[in-house]
């Protein structure tokens, strides 16, 4: 509970399914994926938000993760799902 909780992803499938749990229990949820119209779609549901991210992508890492930081709080549960 208020937990921040990054999923990569996290858009559909397993990723989606992690992320409706990690936020039925109180985490602040934050999907990453490439699939951007369904994370944004999954965020707006769920009351997450959304970093596009291609994990393969090591500065964009950094950026997703001191945004997030910056933006929703220290991350405290990372669920590598991509």
């Amino acid at each position: 509970d208020g937990k921040v909780a990054l999923i990569t992803g996290g858009s559909r499938g397993m990723g989606a399914a992690h992320a409706r749990l990690m936020a039925s229990e109180g985490a602040k949820v934050v999907i990453t994926d490439v699939l951007d119209d369904e994370g944004h779609a999954l965020a707006d549901e769920i009351g997450g938000t959304y970093h596009h991210l291609d994990v393969t992508d090591e500065n964009a890492w950094a950026s997703v993760v001191a945004d997030v930081h910056a933006n929703v709080g220290a991350i405290g549960v990372l669920i590598n799902n991509a």
